[in-house]
């Protein structure tokens, strides 16, 4: 059991290194060269694992490989066109001016109740109030809907609104974020002044954030 646990850690922090080397997008946004990796590498992971004879090595060169070459294959989809067109897929526009393209959806193998599922879950309750509807690379549906049923901008309504920008977390359970700081370019200092101002301190604070505008909200611990 010690031996197996041993080994189990070593394989769990080398797989972790490999996929912060393969970058973040391979976590969450998976083509079908990724996704055939991934299965590869935790196929490969695990017989070390649950198998002691196989000595770590004959694990670990293979992930290695994987990695390196799917590492050289994403370098080479963004910088030579010509294996992008080959190894990756395509946009799918599924409906394009309002039109349904029965045509693209049977090359993706999606029924008309699978689209309407997606455009219900895009919030729109009727196919006729959609522009475009597009099947990108990573799965995922992108719905443009009319523009007589699109949400007004602030352009339209005449406003100019105030930008905000992002929040970033000074404070998270009573603890300073330094990240936070750094990103805002406040001290420690400042944040302990702020509170003080608040009547509250910082171990009595769950959440306090700061956005672009310079604006303060503090959250407390209940």
């Amino acid at each position: 059991m010690t031996t197996i646990l041993i080994r189990t850690i070593i394989i769990y922090i080398f797989l972790l290194t490999i996929m912060r080397i393969m970058g973040k997008r391979q976590l969450g946004e998976l083509e079908i060269s990724e996704l055939v990796s991934t299965l590869l590498l935790s196929d490969i992971a695990s017989l070390p694992i649950t198998d002691q004879s196989i000595p770590l090595a004959y694990a670990i060169i293979p992930i290695v490989a994987i990695t390196t070459f799917e590492v050289v294959m994403s370098v080479l989809l963004t910088k030579v066109p010509f294996f992008k067109n080959i190894l990756s897929t395509h946009p799918a526009v599924l409906i394009r001016q309002g039109v349904v393209d029965r045509k693209e959806m049977m090359k993706n193998r999606i029924s008309i109740d699978e689209l309407l599922s997606e455009l219900r879950q895009k919030n729109v309750s009727d196919i006729s109030e959609v522009e475009y509807a597009i099947i990108e690379q990573n799965g995922k549906m992108t719905v443009f809907p009319k523009r007589l049923y699109a949400q007004p901008t602030s352009e339209e309504l005449g406003l100019s609104p105030k930008e905000h920008g992002i929040c970033h977390v000074l404070i998270s359970d009573g603890r300073i974020n330094r990240h936070g700081l750094l990103c805002t370019k406040k001290s420690e200092a400042w944040v302990l002044d702020t509170l003080k101002k608040r009547k509250t301190t910082t171990k009595e604070v769950f959440l306090m954030t700061l956005d672009d505008s310079e604006k303060v909200t503090v959250i407390k611990k209940e």
